[in-house]
């Protein structure tokens, strides 16, 4: 799918969310991204019209039929309701078209100032009542009509032509995807591990709310998309355990199976199992995210392992509270970003994952 091209931007975009539009209901969104690459570039964007996991919606349940009435790539020196400038994109030589199973626009080619914002704008026209797939995601901001708002429709890959040696891919839930940390700050730890590694590494996020070990192991576009690295750090398990009450043993065949299929697709990918992340659960749920980690610690699913648990968690397994996002929220901020990607980025620069 992208294993040819680079991957432009570190955000987690696949659809694990949906907005409720009426046929003929227009709809003009706009979404930022920190770029990893500026200057002269060929860039696409490509959008797969169905939801990717379990979570607000059916996984793989398909979007309906709309229109692109109007697409464009921008940049600015800040985020904000209007890039400083942009540049039209086609879809197969057009202006508008129609989407229904998905689209991908033309390579434009645009000149990204150092320090500035990407931008993507996507017009479009519902042509029956329809549910968009789209993209929850608070770390990097998104627009409906000139206003602020989380849930947007994203291209799921946004790529350009460029040089890269391997492609890196995070295979993960909210946690891998950036959720509760700042608003365009780029503190998790996945966004940071990316930002610091070398231009010639492309790095493709597929962290995204809600989704669980089984979704990436039912083996449909997810899981599909996870193929193209040739290095994918996986870290499933808390939505599992703690909104899908799944057991130990349940995760831990779906983390082989995972490993299984990705193996059957490239014998030579080099998957890195993360154990699961502290989220202060109840004595029963944690129970559980202890009998996976013994499993991922002793190489059960995979030989190469990263402990992101051990940098977020306490001696009783609680998340430390200067890591949380706030006192009530698990999710890892920004400090906690960086004290994991501190470590992982070290390794992977050392060859040591």
């Amino acid at each position: 799918m992208c294993g040819s091209t680079y991957s432009l931007i570190v955000s987690g975009t696949g659809n694990n969310n949906f907005i409720p539009m009426k046929k003929g209901e227009e709809a003009d969104f706009l979404s930022w991204y920190r770029p990893r690459l500026r200057g002269k570039l060929s860039v696409a964007i490509k959008y797969f019209n169905k939801i990717y996991s379990t979570g607000c919606s059916v996984r793989e349940k398909p979007g309906g039929r709309f229109t692109i009435l109007a697409g464009a790539l921008g940049f600015g020196a800040k985020v904000g309701p209007a890039p400083d400038a942009e540049q039209s994109l086609t879809f197969g030589g057009q202006a508008s078209v129609e989407a229904d199973t998905g689209f991908e626009s033309d390579t434009v080619k645009i000149n990204i100032p150092q320090d500035a914002w990407l931008s993507v704008r996507l017009r479009i026209r519902a042509e029956e009542d329809l549910e968009l797939p789209s993209t929850d995601e608070s770390a990097s901001s998104g627009y409906r009509d000139g206003l602020r708002t989380l849930n947007v429709l994203r291209p799921n890959l946004v790529s350009c032509d460029a040089y890269h040696d391997q492609t890196i891919v995070f295979f993960g839930d909210s946690i891998t995807q950036g959720a509760r940390t700042a608003t365009d700050k780029y503190e998790a730890w996945t966004h940071r591990t990316a930002l610091a590694l070398p231009p010639t590494t492309s790095v493709i996020n597929l962290g995204m709310g809600w989704s669980r070990a089984y979704d990436a192991a039912a083996n449909g576009i997810f899981l599909d998309l996870a193929k193209a690295g040739d290095k994918v750090i996986i870290c499933f398990g808390v939505n599992d355990i703690n909104s899908a009450d799944r057991t130990g043993e349940e995760i831990i065949g779906d983390l082989k199976t995972v490993a299984r299929l990705l193996r059957e697709n490239n014998p030579a990918v080099d998957i890195i199992q993360c154990t699961v992340p502290p989220f202060n659960m109840d004595k029963r749920r944690e129970e559980q995210r202890r009998i996976v980690n013994r499993a991922v610690l002793a190489g059960e699913i995979s030989p190469k392992v990263f402990d992101i648990a051990s940098i977020l968690e306490e001696a009783d397994g609680r998340v430390r509270p200067e890591f949380m996002s706030s006192s009530d929220d698990s999710h890892p901020n920004g400090l906690g970003g960086r004290a994991v990607a501190d470590v992982l980025t070290k390794l992977l620069m050392k060859g040591e994952l």
